[in-house]
């Protein structure tokens, strides 16, 4: 393969925000002191970032622009890089939701793709929208090195887009993401304008 240029893009997930045992979403949820210290932990030794790109929710922007401040970087918030909208479900504990939805609530999660029960963002919306902005992300900073904050259920997502899932549910189920955990997609740009992403889990130091 002939490469030219490489992009890289550490994605960290945010840490511990308040609102614990609740559907986030859109909810705008704070992050705790002991996320923000789990999200340092993550980044220990990632020092070469040129760029800071965050989702505009308080529990992942907090710490983005901390980064961002203390490594004198620019930092961009991107709507496209939220959490998923859960609707009317979004902001409720998961108890109150098992108590009042508990069969519409098995139901969804068995099939997310046909059907949006919740009247917020359907599963195959979201999936448009992050491949949306993975394609915004390297078009905008092709060979740069980013540190991208976001959600679980973005970097789920992006995961199923990167590697090709099939549109089900197993890889909701399959994939445990805690609290600040930090995966690294290295994209080789070759000289036809092709470009050839690799997951890196657990995270190298260096291209």
């Amino acid at each position: 393969m002939d490469q030219t240029k490489i992009t890289r893009i550490d994605f960290l997930r945010h840490g511990l925000p308040e609102g614990d045992g609740c559907l986030r979403g859109h909810t705008d949820f704070p992050i705790t002191p002991q996320g923000l210290e789990q999200m340092w932990c993550a980044v220990e030794g990632l020092s070469d970032v040129e760029k800071v790109v965050t989702s505009p929710l308080v529990r992942c922007r907090e710490f983005a622009e901390q980064f961002a401040g203390r490594f004198e970087l620019p930092i961009e918030p991107v709507e496209h890089w939220k959490e998923m909208n859960f609707g009317h479900w979004d902001g409720q504990s998961r108890d109150s939701l098992w108590e009042n939805y508990g069969e519409t609530l098995s139901q969804y999660w068995q099939n997310p793709w046909q059907s949006n029960p919740h009247g917020g963002e359907s599963l195959r919306e979201f999936d448009y929208r992050i491949q949306q902005a993975w394609e915004a992300l390297l078009t905008q900073n092709s060979g740069k090195r980013l540190l991208l904050v976001t959600h679980a259920g973005v970097m789920k997502q992006f995961l199923r887009i990167l590697l090709d899932m099939p549109e089900n549910a197993s890889y909701l189920h399959r994939m445990e993401l805690p609290y600040a955990a930090r995966y690294r997609v290295t994209v080789f740009h070759d000289e036809n304008g092709k470009n050839w992403p690799q997951l890196q889990w657990p995270v190298q130091q260096q291209f």
